[in-house]
């Protein structure tokens, strides 16, 4: 099962859509998803919730499925800002791109909060959406 979480709908129709934790929850099984995308899904939790809703979308994912995370970064954001490469426009268009936004992190943040059974295979910034793209795979 491929799973795309996120405040709208994917244009992927092969992805099952999940708007938010509870629907996610219920709808996937344990150990049932052979790939799953955040989409700025982790922003509409608070900075202290983010560790949890990552364990519990790690319980729902297969042996050797995939996770791709996409989320803006703070810190390349603020940076990007200071070098004055994006304007203010752009950075709200980022950030708030989800109709709710509860929290901002940076890549390590995110990585540092990856449960243990995934183990990080890919990491890179997305110059074009100025969003990181985190790949992990199930491991156990």
């Amino acid at each position: 099962m491929r799973i795309y979480l996120s405040s709208s709908e994917p244009a992927d129709k092969s992805y099952k859509w999940a708007s938010n934790i509870v629907v996610f929850n219920d709808m996937v099984q344990t150990s049932e998803a052979t790939s799953i995308v955040c989409d700025h899904f982790l922003s509409s939790f608070s900075y202290g919730e983010i560790a949890e809703v990552l364990k519990i979308i790690a319980s729902k994912m297969r042996l050797q499925s995939e996770i791709t995370i996409v989320h803006p970064d703070v810190v390349i954001l603020s940076q990007k800002m200071s070098r004055e490469e994006i304007n203010e426009q752009t950075l709200n268009n980022i950030l708030f791109k989800s109709e709710s936004i509860r929290s901002v992190c940076s890549t390590e943040t995110i990585q540092s909060l990856i449960p243990d059974n995934l183990e990080v295979t890919q990491k890179n910034f997305d110059m074009a959406t100025s969003n990181i793209v985190i790949k992990a795979r199930r491991v156990r």
